[in-house]
């Protein structure tokens, strides 16, 4: 089982908003399977009872309490953590000895009183472990391979850390992937726009020692403002919660609530919200409502200032100066009509502790793909607005709002636009591809697809991409039909492909590839691929990956499955091809490459890799080489083997098969010029392998399980099962494997 250890802190100092949002994430990784370990200190506030009702928590010693009047940034933020980072540092991993905990998949570091120095420490102790920070503030160095700071700054968002990450730590940055309960993204696309001024939420977090409630219900005493309904929310650990309750008791239409499992409810029946500007902005946002909001601490300044700029909310000022009279006039400013505002619904969709989950933990099901619809159009403008895609998109005036919503509302109806959301279990949102087909006048009856793909950030480096691809292609078969092929245009921009049907459009053909000089680049310089194999084949599934890479390169790349469809290019890759080419078709490219898996010339013709297998062979040779017009005959490029422990059924020798197959391709790409010239012709006597038939997989029930074992490691359950006859009747076999400690 994944462990996740998370050190962060509560106090009548610090507030709660670092418990509870690290809470939600504990919520979201236990979901997924994670055992979840919390490290708190012990002091005034702590929440560490709250946590105790779900979560295991090992508590730190108390430390004495330092006075944080008059503190500010640094010294402020080391007073919270109560003793030295070293100290601290020290206390943890007492404590984690002590339970018996001495290793860890994660470290999840949510404390502004701690930076690289209590971390590297930590993750020297703890071998192997990945750390998570998760920050504000940006306003110290950190050790970690993953940052979140889900906060706005506008287009400062993405530009706040710099210098003070490793280059090898992933950055998921704005309210995108602010941590909020799953109730936010269950009525994100319920609640409606507030058309007038009914109920008002109050809420100043669970401590509020400013008492800024008591002053915005002297301001809710205006006459003017009596007809309104006013909901109070104020922690039990307030100070001033008896207070509060008093001056609620003196207004009509006005409740007090002490604290709930969640504000969802309240911020969905409420018309205005009058907060502070910390980790409930985003719930605010999320379920789109109004706020008037006062800064509770100076970190929450800049990025309210952004939020108040960006029109998302109405900044009044720091605790400090805001006052009674302020916070009326501006509640007396909102009885009167006005346009209903978004309020920053388009910043998150409450899915952010989802989208935290897969970047920690990958994905933990296949994706799937869904037709977009009108609630997508902020997520899509978001992704087209990712400085790596938009370094990478070939529409750049699609990532102005008001363009990208016109192309958004208009490509919903187009039937000549396929725009498709991928998906993780949960429903997350984690990516888009769409194709956008249209006729080319040169060739009858045939058509263009210009396609366009991306991931989110915390989906990239899963290998996600070849199964978005591999999705989008099907869709896009079943929308449009069989007959659609794939090209991929590119230049050097992974995100950006075309698609096309029924052959390449003539006078866009790439010129045949010329031999490099010496002085150039030993890869093969952007050419015209294509890609053909047989329509059932169990190698389309890994073949994405391949095209994928190859479009990364800058290839040009088209996926066929019937040799009628080929068309002038500059590499054929013919992979689990069963059908052979004549001259004439092998004449449209300069090259047809072809894997087989055997030492050519022995074992040429069907399934050389099955009947190795059966032979007993444990180290197989997977050899690239030249079609020529007699079968496996032309001139080798490459070889590599396949190791074999001798327990691998079909499903697991195929998948090394390919990545073998995969490699090949790929390094006859990247080193063309050495492989072309060091070809070698077949030598030796060629010996050749019958194709297979279903009487193969039959097996004699009066044989040992031991003699046959080969022969069920290569029968396919679905295609052709093994199978046994016995006393006139047929008996088929469905094999399986299963490590041993599985049913220990």
């Amino acid at each position: 089982m994944i462990r996740i250890l998370i050190r962060c802190d509560a106090s009548l100092s610090i507030g709660s908003g670092h418990v509870m949002r690290c809470r939600t994430l504990a919520r979201q990784l236990r979901l997924q399977g994670a055992e979840v370990l919390f490290l708190c200190r012990r002091q005034p506030g702590d929440l560490i009872s709250l946590l105790e009702q779900e979560f295991r928590v090992l508590p730190l010693p108390e430390q004495l309490l330092i006075s944080c009047r008059g503190l500010d940034s640094r010294e402020l933020y080391g007073a919270w953590l109560g003793c030295s980072q070293d100290q601290d540092a020290v206390d943890c991993l007492t404590a984690l000895a002590s339970a018996g905990v001495h290793n860890a998949d994660w470290l999840v570091s949510d404390h502004y009183g701690l930076d690289a120095s209590w971390e590297a420490q930590l993750s020297d102790a703890l071998a192997g472990v990945k750390l998570l920070v998760i920050d504000d503030l940006a306003d110290r160095p950190h050790q970690a391979d993953l940052l979140l700071d889900q906060n706005f700054f506008g287009q400062a968002t993405d530009q706040r850390y710099g210098a003070l990450l490793p280059s090898k730590c992933r950055q998921l940055l704005g309210p995108h992937y602010a941590l909020l309960g799953p109730e936010y993204a269950q009525l994100h696309p319920l609640v409606p726009k507030r058309m007038e001024l009914r109920r008002v939420l109050v809420f100043f977090g669970g401590v509020d020692p400013d008492n800024l409630t008591g002053r915005t219900l002297d301001a809710l005493m205006d006459p003017e403002l009596a007809h309104l309904t006013v909901d109070v929310v104020v922690g039990r650990q307030s100070p001033h919660l008896q207070a509060v309750a008093d001056r609620v008791a003196q207004r009509p239409f006005t409740t007090l609530h002490t604290p709930l499992q969640s504000l969802a409810g309240l911020i969905a029946r409420a018309d205005l919200a009058i907060g502070a500007g910390g980790a409930t902005t985003w719930e605010r946002a999320c379920l789109k409502l109004p706020s008037l909001v006062v800064a509770i601490a100076a970190n929450q300044v800049p990025f309210a200032e952004a939020l108040h700029h960006a029109g998302c909310l109405q900044l009044l000022g720091e605790a400090a100066t805001v006052s009674a009279e302020q916070i009326r006039s501006a509640l007396l400013a909102r009885t009167h009509p006005h346009v209903p505002q978004d309020a920053g619904g388009h910043l998150t969709d409450g899915l952010g502790a989802s989208r935290l989950a897969l970047a920690m933990l990958g994905p933990q099901a296949p994706i799937t793909l869904r037709p977009a619809s009108a609630g997508d159009e902020a997520l899509l403008l978001r992704w087209a607005k990712d400085p790596q895609a938009r370094a990478n998109s070939l529409s750049q005036d699609l990532l102005a709002s008001f363009a990208h919503q016109k192309w958004f509302q208009k490509g919903l109806a187009d039937p000549n636009r396929l725009l498709l959301i991928a998906t993780v279990a949960d429903g997350c949102p984690i990516g888009q591809i769409h194709f956008d087909r249209q006729p080319l006048p040169t060739q009858g009856g045939s058509d263009e697809a210009n396609v366009d793909l991306s991931l989110d950030r915390c989906a990239r480096g899963f290998g996600l991409t070849a199964d978005l691809v591999r999705l989008g292609l099907q869709l896009m078969e079943q929308a449009w039909g069989p007959d659609m092929e794939a090209e991929g245009l590119m230049s050097k921009q992974p995100s950006n492909v075309c698609f096309s049907r029924a052959g390449f459009v003539q006078g866009h053909v790439s010129p045949v590839v010329s031999a490099l000089s010496d002085s150039e680049s030993l890869e093969l310089p952007p050419a015209r691929i294509t890609v053909l194999s047989d329509r059932g084949s169990w190698l389309n599934r890994y073949l994405p990956e391949l095209i994928q890479s190859l479009w990364q390169r800058g290839h040009v790349v088209r996926w066929v499955h019937a040799p009628a469809q080929l068309a002038q290019g500059d590499v054929c890759l013919l992979l689990s091809c069963g059908r052979l080419l004549s001259a004439q078709q092998l004449a449209l490219h300069r090259h047809n490459l072809v894997v087989h898996e055997s030492a050519l010339p022995q074992g040429q013709g069907w399934s050389p890799m099955t009947w190795q297998i059966l032979e007993g062979a444990s180290w197989i040779p997977i050899t690239l080489f030249e079609a020529v017009a007699n079968l496996d005959a032309g001139p080798i490029y490459l070889q590599r083997h396949v190791a074999l422990q001798g327990h691998e059924l079909v499903e697991e020798w195929r998948a090394l098969q390919a990545q073998a197959t995969l490699e090949l391709c790929l390094a006859w790409f990247d080193r063309h010029q050495e492989v072309v010239a060091a070809a070698q012709p077949q030598q030796g006597d060629a010996s050749h392998y019958r194709r297979r038939r279903e009487a193969d997989s039959q097996l004699d029930p009066e044989r040992s399980l031991a003699e046959q074992i080969n022969m069920l490691r290569v029968v396919d359950n679905k295609r052709y099962p093994a199978f046994f006859e016995w006393r006139g009747r047929r008996h088929v076999l469905q094999v399986e494997s299963f490590n041993k400690d599985d049913f220990a």
